[in-house]
């Protein structure tokens, strides 16, 4: 949702593009910071890449940051003995949920030799923990920059307090000007995401039902019971509906809506709930968004849904999947769909190759424990067959 004239009092969730002032901060933040040791040194030279997004939100007149980044930083070197070494530094997530202790640093050398081992060693041991102390101050200044511009209550009183004759201005809320126009005269569209955690179904359906669990991951009281013909308010009333199917630890139908959005007009939301050895699969179809709300709506069951859950929880997210449907409307009206945000595949990729330099699953680890069970279960086989 955009700034504008009818967020009374902070209360819907507003968002704020930031990619493009991420990408000077860190080019002013990470270019020519250096180091050396033991007549060792290195530098960084620039910041050649940084793709991702980068967010300020704020919800209920709390502002907060969302951001999931990969950069790439040229760098040189000289060694003790005068070799010259240059070369790249990847950093594959730079997120709003990652210690910066967690964060990768893949180091490439050009026309790498054992002669360039030092620098590798020195960017690692010395250069990385600097880098690092930089990144932890993003979040801060992002907020420092941008937070008052998703708040809106200042601009919101603007035009209505001139003067005491003049309420024209700050008549335009969510439901006056819509309340006119019936359910039925809403042109719609279907969006659909697949979420998949490290966690059971029953503690994702869990998750999604109990009403204290509802309350902690969405920093408010709400209202919400696992009983079909229940009503639930979420977020202050931003979000509302009705529970209209369960299936235990397996299916979640709700009626649901934004204040937002046109006065009595509600889509269906379907959580269908599937778990596997080591994960949950959740996979959303919601009918009935309203067009020109399909980004939002988005944007937020991924921010104030699943990465709440996320970071309140402890539980690991894998992988999510989002698309919208081919728009359907009950009158002759026609409307524009707001183009569908596409699949970050990078940012998929890059939360893999974090998860596989965390855990050490490289393909080399591999080999070698497969070699080293090899030689033990040999082992084992001599010597039983010695004893015979």
């Amino acid at each position: 949702m955009s700034k504008d004239m009818k967020n009374v009092n902070n209360w819907h969730w507003v968002d704020k593009n930031c990619i493009n002032w991420a990408k000077t901060y860190f080019e002013t933040e990470l270019s020519n910071v250096g180091t050396e040791a033991n007549g060792n040194s290195v530098k960084t030279l620039a910041v050649t890449s940084v793709t991702g997004d980068v967010d300020v939100n704020q919800r209920k007149g709390k502002i907060i940051t969302i951001f999931d980044v990969a950069l790439t930083l040229t760098f040189e070197g000289t060694t003790a003995d005068g070799t010259a070494v240059s070369g790249k530094i990847e950093i594959p997530e730079v997120a709003h949920d990652t210690d910066t202790d967690d964060y990768v640093f893949d180091v490439t050398i050009d026309s790498d030799n054992r002669s360039k081992q030092p620098i590798r060693d020195l960017i690692r041991k010395d250069l990385a923990p600097i880098l690092r102390k930089k990144l932890d101050l993003f979040a801060k200044d992002l907020i420092k920059v941008h937070g008052k511009d998703v708040q809106v209550e200042s601009d919101f009183s603007k035009p209505s307090t001139p003067t005491p004759v003049s309420p024209a201005p700050s008549t335009p809320t969510p439901s006056t000007p819509k309340a006119v126009a019936a359910p039925g005269t809403v042109n719609t569209t279907t969006l659909t995401e697949t979420v998949e955690m490290q966690a059971s179904a029953q503690d994702i359906y869990d998750v999604l039902l109990n009403e204290a669990k509802v309350s902690a991951w969405t920093r408010a009281k709400a209202t919400i019971e696992p009983k079909v013909g229940s009503k639930f308010s979420l977020f202050g009333g931003t979000v509302s509906g009705e529970i209209k199917e369960l299936v235990q630890d397996q299916k979640i139908v709700q009626s649901w809506r934004l204040s937002s959005w046109p006065a009595g007009h509600y889509s269906t939301v379907t959580m269908d709930i599937s778990q596997s050895t080591n994960s949950t699969v959740i996979k959303v179809k919601q009918d009935g968004v309203p067009i020109g709300e399909q980004d939002i709506t988005r944007q937020n069951w991924s921010n104030y849904y699943w990465a709440e859950i996320k970071r309140t929880f402890g539980y690991v997210g894998l992988h999510s999947y989002s698309s919208s449907s081919t728009t359907t409307s009950t009158t002759s009206a026609t409307s524009s769909s707001s183009s569908t945000k596409k699949v970050d595949s990078e940012k998929r990729k890059r939360r893999r190759r974090r998860r596989e330099a965390d855990g050490g699953l490289t393909k080399n680890a591999g080999t070698y424990a497969g070699a080293g069970l090899a030689v033990l279960t040999a082992f084992a086989l001599g010597f039983w067959f010695s004893k015979k």
